[in-house]
């Protein structure tokens, strides 16, 4: 019995896919480069106007106890949109990062079956593999993901300044607040009563009366 859905599956923007079980004892490098078209993919997905050479090194090392260390160096040409005005905003990103997976043996085991000991908290995370495979593509976009700037702004366009709605009518003014130590108008305390003008008027009821 059925639900009467249709599975489509996902193609990734920018696969891929290494054997990592056959891992040899001097590890591996791969060179990675996303083609043309690829980079369309994967600047509609990450919401970018356009990415261009994007490519990465990786390298894969065996550990002691059986699993793999797998480290990437990448950068990409990027044209993000500005915050403020929706403007292109080119520049470069370039970053690494780096994990474990598993190696031959399942995670938590060595050689002689004896529990080996993995962090959950640890600096590297332990990626699980889809049949021996692992898709370092896929991990490059995720990383490429994080490493882009998440508040770009336009020549011109100050730091700090956000839209603030002036008029209360779906119309925006563009209001400043870098360097001023002012806050948004939305975030503003309400104004407060001059103490000393309060009793300045206090003191003058006392002498009337």
């Amino acid at each position: 019995m059925t639900d009467g859905l249709t599975h489509i599956p996902v193609t990734p923007e920018f696969s891929r896919s290494v054997q990592v079980e056959g891992l040899g004892a001097n590890g591996a490098t791969i060179a990675l480069k996303a083609d043309a078209g690829e980079c369309t993919a994967v600047a509609n997905r990450l919401d970018l106007q356009e990415v261009k050479n994007l490519q990465a090194e990786a390298t894969l090392r065996r550990t002691a106890v059986g699993l793999v260390r797998l480290n990437v160096e990448f950068s990409a040409n990027v044209i993000q949109s500005c915050v403020v005005t929706l403007d292109p905003v080119p520049g470069r990103v370039a970053d690494r990062f780096t994990l474990l997976c598993e190696g031959e043996q399942k995670q938590g085991r060595d050689d002689d079956g004896g529990d080996v000991y993995v962090d959950p908290f640890g600096e590297d995370p332990v990626e699980v593999l889809t049949d021996g495979c692992l898709d370092i593509g896929e991990l490059l976009i995720q990383h490429l993901s994080l490493a882009l700037n998440p508040y770009p702004h336009a020549d011109g366009v100050e730091e700090g300044v956000v839209m603030e709605d002036a008029r209360g009518e779906g119309a925006f003014d563009i209001v400043s607040t870098a360097g001023s130590g002012l806050k948004p108008a939305h975030e503003a305390e309400p104004e407060r009563e001059n103490p000393f003008a309060v009793l300045a008027q206090m003191r003058a009821g006392g002498r009337k009366d």
